[in-house]
């Protein structure tokens, strides 16, 4: 009888846990259907998509507070939300894949997965790393490293007085947060980011009613020169789930770029 009874009370857990709408502070409601969403995508997009989703969360949140003052964890929630809805339109329609066949991603902005830490090259606790092992004697820096997940992935001589070292994160998370615990660290100088200075592809979402519009961004010719093009795509993510065309326009993309897109036009104009 206590067998039967534990077994009903796994399969009303179990039974609750999917389908339901989750709340908090990310993108509205979004059902948790993550291994349906999963089935008809590639595994490179679902690990891109994942860290879109991590990006645009952040660039969410940093409309509320600096980065650098919120958490180094970005809660997992935003993140699933975002890429259901991500997901959602890549399955919509042949527009949205070949969007995703010419790697429309986020720009690195803000940074989610590294930084180079920048210190006086004669520091005690970088013993270790003048002697080629990616390790450190510093109690604060080695349980940043285990607090996080992180792993120092290289060390370089920065300048005549100073090294560096690139520190890696295995799950996307708060950089600009992180950045703040490292400048404790005595010897530490500088922290770089990583953010690139000349933009890129990227994807945009702001809040509507009833759910979301997304913007991807593709940008091509020669941004250094003043001679940058960009082409536009706009979809609405309602947030019972459903997905709308919204518009498309912008410079004609070279036919070297489609990437498999069907519409020869590309005149729709927003």
């Amino acid at each position: 009888m206590m067998i039967l009874i534990i077994m009903l009370s796994f399969i009303t857990i179990n039974g609750n846990a999917h389908g339901e709408w989750s709340s908090g502070s990310g993108p509205g409601p979004v059902k948790t259907t993550k291994s349906k969403n999963d089935q008809s995508i590639p595994k490179k997009l679902t690990r891109k998509f994942r860290r879109d989703a991590a990006r645009l969360a952040l660039r969410l949140e940093s409309k509320k507070d600096d980065l650098r003052y919120q958490n180094v964890v970005i809660p997992r929630d935003n993140i699933e939300g975002i890429y259901t809805i991500l997901t959602n339109i890549y399955k919509s329609d042949e527009t949205a894949k070949s969007i995703a066949n010419c790697n429309v991603h986020t720009f690195p902005n803000p940074s989610i997965d590294h930084l180079v830490l920048i210190f006086d090259r004669n520091v005690e606790w970088a013993e270790p790393l003048r002697d080629g092992i990616s390790e450190t004697n510093s109690d604060e820096i080695n349980e940043l490293l285990d607090d996080y997940d992180l792993i120092i992935e290289k060390h370089v001589q920065w300048n005549d007085s100073q090294d560096a070292i690139t520190i890696r994160s295995k799950e996307p998370l708060n950089m600009a947060a992180l950045a703040n615990e490292f400048y404790n660290v005595e010897g530490v100088s500088s922290i770089d980011l990583g953010i690139p200075k000349i933009g890129g592809n990227d994807i945009n979402m702001k809040r509507i009613s009833n759910g979301w519009e997304v913007e991807y961004i593709l940008r091509f010719g020669s941004y250094i020169s003043g001679k940058g093009k960009i082409h536009i795509w706009k979809y609405r993510a309602l947030d019972d789930g459903a997905i709308e065309f919204l518009s498309e326009g912008g410079d004609p993309v070279p036919e070297w770029m489609r990437c498999g897109y069907l519409n020869e036009s590309l005149v729709a104009k927003f």
